[in-house]
């Protein structure tokens, strides 16, 4: 090697081979040039060079190079604010679970240059045979991306191997009619909490974390809204700082729930406490109630008006599908789409839209009220 050139060359057979010194004072493996020329070789190693193709270090595992990858202050999060992209804290959150939930205790141990396309089929193939959803699959696959894409930026591997996503195909939510929900809502509930968030649900198609986020203070029963801002995480039982989207809204409420919540206000345990959840727990203070308490009412109601476990899991009948529902209401009844995004919380157009089957917000409360008028505890 020539005096201060960071490679080294050597022929084997008629071709030129190359080894890099690396940070630590070490060469790299040995490289072919694939010339025969010793100029043309040298040529080839700063082309290599230039392009950030040597891999510093060989043996950093998956586990090693992820620590804190998704942390709010780490650079994965913060070059995302920089360039202006949509980031919250519960989205590093989400990819941390992902990370430490499905990645690290299958691939965890394995060196980033050893994970090829033919690893993260095997992956994707592993987690299809145990049951996950392509949607799962495809989120765990993303969240390996971003890790990947990093080791590149810091030339630990040479390139982001080709990553082939499973197919999504979700089982589309089932929900109910006018007709069984008027029903539903009519009948008596085993635990009045349960009541009260399932017609909450129904009326503003929130999500169960941003129900069981909301506090007394997030209650405006004199305005006839209620402000969302927050989530609960169920699996680290955490309140986060942001909704799912990161977007806080209003959302007004017909006069027949404002009445529910009330009387759910009136039972709260710590009503003087403006931080009090609304939706309390009874076994565990300062926390919300659990998830489910809202799932086993709504399911034990479902049976009630005639739709058996059988026929509910048939067709697949959630909590959840309540956003399903009054999404696919409001598009039914003409609601304009931005109003419709404001209630839901959904930030595009096609989201939307994906919740469809087949400032004046007198037209939304009009038609909550004409559909849910009939329903009482």
């Amino acid at each position: 090697m020539a005096q201060g050139k960071p490679f080294s060359l050597y022929k084997r057979g008629r071709v030129y081979y190359a080894q890099f010194k690396l940070p630590n004072g070490k060469w790299s493996t040995a490289k072919s040039t694939k010339k025969t020329s010793r100029g043309q070789a040298e040529g080839w190693c700063i082309e290599y060079l230039s392009a950030g193709q040597i891999i510093t270090r060989e043996n950093v595992t998956l586990e090693e190079f992820s620590q804190g990858f998704f942390d709010w202050d780490n650079s994965w999060a913060t070059d995302k604010r920089v360039r202006g992209l949509r980031i919250s804290p519960r989205h590093c959150t989400e990819r941390s679970n992902l990370l430490n939930n499905h990645l690290l205790p299958r691939i965890g141990k394995m060196k980033l240059t050893n994970i090829d396309r033919a690893a993260i089929k095997e992956l994707r193939n592993d987690m299809f045979k145990h049951g996950y959803s392509g949607s799962t699959i495809n989120h765990v696959l993303s969240t390996l991306k971003a890790i990947l894409e990093a080791a590149e930026e810091q030339s630990l591997i040479k390139y982001v191997p080709r990553i082939d996503r499973a197919a999504d195909n979700p089982k589309q939510k089932g929900i109910l009619t006018i007709e069984e929900v008027n029903h539903l809502f009519s009948v008596e509930w085993y635990d009045f909490r349960g009541y009260v968030g399932n017609l909450l649900a129904a009326t503003t198609g929130l999500r169960m974390g941003e129900i069981q986020a909301l506090t007394l203070e997030d209650v405006h029963l004199d305005g006839g809204y209620i402000y969302v801002w927050r989530s609960w995480d169920r699996r680290l039982k955490i309140l986060n700082q942001t909704t799912k989207t990161g977007r806080t809204r209003n959302i007004f409420i017909p006069g027949h729930v404002q009445h529910e919540v009330k009387r759910l206000i009136e039972i709260n345990p710590n009503p003087e406490n403006t931080n009090s959840f609304l939706f309390f727990s009874i076994i565990v203070p300062h926390r919300p109630t659990d998830p489910g308490v809202f799932s086993k009412s709504f399911h034990k109601a479902l049976n009630e008006i005639g739709i058996t476990h059988e026929e509910r899991r048939a067709r697949n009948i959630t909590f959840h599908s309540w956003r399903h529902w009054l999404n696919s209401l409001l598009i039914n009844a003409k609601i304009p789409l931005q109003k419709i995004q404001s209630i839901t919380g959904h930030v595009t157009n096609n989201m939307s839209q994906h919740y469809y089957h087949l400032d004046d917000m007198e037209d939304v409360l009009e038609l909550q009220e004409s559909i849910f008028a009939g329903g009482r505890n």
